[in-house]
């Protein structure tokens, strides 16, 4: 499985990093943050604290360098949710799922303007970036707890707002 993480500060660091340890999952790790990518791309991403984990995710800062992903986890800031997705919906194509592990509201339906296919989530791992490339894991979580959403339905509550 191909796996594109977008936005890879603390938390999505986290996924990131802990999925690229899988035999069966091919990670993409896209962030804009020049000197964290290019330290993953060279060294790995290393994860301290609540459990020590180095995960080698492929890196980039080009969204144009992922090929098709089947899944997707998008972890920025709610604020650039809108242009994260914009740039990297392409990866996603017609069949792949993107799930939200963002804090507040409507960021699923700001997803739903660019991929189809959306997953509500709640997740409760914390951590915060030490250096480019290291990311301290302070709370590890127990899992993630998926909810589809309805993306047609984002669509049309949107339209019907004007």
């Amino acid at each position: 499985m191909r796996i594109c993480v977008v936005g890879c500060g603390a938390v999505g660091s986290l996924f990131a990093a802990n999925l690229a340890t899988l035999d069966d999952a091919e990670v993409w790790a896209f962030d804009l943050n020049d000197a964290h990518v290019s330290a993953i791309a060279r060294d790995g991403l290393r994860l301290v604290g609540a459990g020590e984990v180095t995960g080698y995710p492929r890196a980039t800062s080009d969204p144009g360098e992922i090929p098709p992903c089947d899944f997707g986890i998008v972890a920025t800031k709610a604020m650039h949710a809108g242009p994260a997705i914009a740039a990297a919906a392409h990866v996603f194509g017609d069949g792949g799922a993107v799930a939200s592990v963002m804090n507040g509201v409507g960021n699923e339906e700001t997803l739903a303007e660019h991929v189809q296919r959306v997953i509500r989530g709640t997740t409760f791992p914390a951590g915060k970036l030490l250096e480019p490339g290291v990311v301290q894991w302070d709370v590890k979580g127990h899992d993630l707890r998926p909810v589809r959403a309805d993306p047609g339905r984002a669509r049309r509550d949107r339209a019907a707002r004007g």
